[in-house]
């Protein structure tokens, strides 16, 4: 179902021919889209290069043949044109036009290296170095208040979702997660939990990622890493990351439990949790049972073409035991969502549930289920992208684990700087005519192909880059 707030019906795209009569006015369409993005470029890279400038540098200064900002931008052009892996990167960004306008944007970019070096190069840089950059790179927008839009109920929505990135049948890594496909068959995969800012729009921001990776021998009797070690390594990272912001959690049916609960409470983060009808039964009860004894608590809502049901209970008490025995009593909130539509001349009806960290009301829940909590598909609509439209999310680049990591925090640095690119005022007629996918084509065409005035480029740098976003 299609998002009611959502900025544009991605159905309703049209279906016509080329705009243009002329080559002039396709070649003058084409410089104006590229200089958009140019500026997102200017707005965003200048930045970028100081803090890659900024991570140590491990070769040897005398084999030194091209600096490591200018091995992290191309590594940046390999995804923000998507390309699908570093021999296709090797063969389109290394024609000589490719440099000369990238020089006339930006005069550091002096060489073109071969995607080998990068590659090596990530096998000796912290992941965690480049990570950091894409992190502090959104706290940025969100100090300067560029994304305030993504507010609900004063609040940021951070959606925490695990997936798997890719799986094989041989020991590529021995921090690779490890389970069995039959009597003889192993298969190696990594797995990811990936933290993204959300908003009603539909929007998603990339935030931090967390690999779960094994430390133990093949074998040893070291239990495995799993999502909730990982999302308790990720607590820490997150609290650094965005400080005192008011923070609104939303996650899937695995996270509706004490440790989970806890830590958010102490965080002082608010939260909206997926609840299976067989979690927390005594919650459950508990909330059923003042579901009949005050019904007037509810409220029926249309939602786009759903016609929706809610009922709520609050002051909820949740007990649960801590691994050293220790009992512990947690204040919940639940609510209900019973949701019915018509499609094709059929019926349907749906039940979705929520643990709430704040009471509901009648004033509150609309914005909690519906602009919030709903929006935690956001995080899979944002990992679906990664993986089947352009990112090329499920391909390694590297076995080695360290630049497997490095290579997957680019990917989500240059998806950050595609969404500023798409939803910049001044391109947004154009994503609205030609969709997210058909505009980066679009660009990317633009680029590579011999479309651009370079003299152009060169005087709007002299200009100041503005970052003017339509949410």
């Amino acid at each position: 179902m299609r998002n009611p707030e959502a900025l544009i019906d991605w159905n309703k795209l049209c279906n016509r021919k080329s705009e243009w009569n002329t080559t002039s006015e396709e070649r003058e369409a084409r410089q104006a889209a590229f200089e958009v993005q140019m500026n997102t470029w200017r707005a965003i890279l200048p930045g970028l290069l100081g803090k890659f400038s900024r991570i140590e540098d491990p070769r040897r200064p005398g084999s030194i043949r091209h600096k490591l900002t200018v091995l992290m931008v191309y590594g940046l052009l390999l995804f923000i044109f998507q390309h699908a892996s570093r021999r296709e990167a090797n063969r389109k960004l290394s024609h000589p036009s490719i440099l000369e306008t990238l020089r006339s944007i930006f005069p550091e970019v002096d060489s073109t290296p071969h995607m080998d070096t990068l590659a090596r190069l990530l096998e000796r840089i912290p992941a965690e170095k480049i990570e950091d950059i894409l992190g502090t790179t959104v706290r940025k927008l969100l100090r300067s208040k560029k994304l305030q839009a993504l507010l609900v109920e004063k609040h940021y929505i951070v959606a925490i979702d695990g997936t798997q990135k890719f799986t094989r049948i041989v020991p590529f890594a021995p921090e690779a997660l490890r389970r069995k496909n039959g009597e003889d068959t192993v298969n190696y995969f990594v797995y990811i939990l990936e933290v993204t800012l959300v908003g009603p729009q539909g929007i998603t921001i990339p935030l931090l990622a967390e690999f779960c990776e094994n430390h133990g021998e093949e074998g040893s009797q070291e239990k495995q890493d799993c999502e909730l070690k990982a999302f308790r390594r990720l607590v820490p990272r997150i609290k650094e990351l965005m400080g005192r912001l008011p923070l609104l959690i939303v996650a899937d049916g695995l996270y509706p439990n004490g440790p989970v609960m806890q830590i958010c409470r102490k965080n002082k983060w608010d939260f909206m949790i997926v609840l299976r009808s067989d979690c927390l039964k005594t919650v459950w009860e508990d909330a059923e049972g003042i579901h009949k004894l005050e019904p007037e608590q509810s409220q029926a809502h249309q939602w786009g073409n759903r016609a929706q049901e809610f009922w709520w209970a609050n002051e909820l008490k949740y007990v649960w035991q801590d691994t050293e025995g220790r009992y512990h009593t947690l204040v919940l909130h639940l609510v209900v969502c019973n949701e019915t539509w018509e499609e094709k001349g059929e019926k349907h009806h749906t039940t979705w549930a929520w643990v709430s960290g704040k009471p509901i009301t009648k004033k509150n829940v609309l914005d909690r289920c519906n602009r919030a909590a709903r929006h935690r598909w956001g995080i899979e609509e944002n990992l679906l992208t990664e993986k089947r439209k352009g990112y090329s999310y499920g391909h390694a680049f590297s076995y080695d684990w360290n630049a497997l990591k490095g290579w997957h925090a680019l990917m989500r640095l240059a998806h950050l700087i595609n969404i500023l690119t798409l939803y910049s005022v001044a391109l947004w007629e154009t994503v609205k005519r030609l969709g997210i996918r058909g505009t980066l084509w679009f660009l990317r065409q633009t680029f590579l192909g011999n479309w651009l005035d370079r003299s152009r480029l060169s005087r709007l740098c002299n200009k100041p880059a503005q970052l003017r976003l339509v949410i």
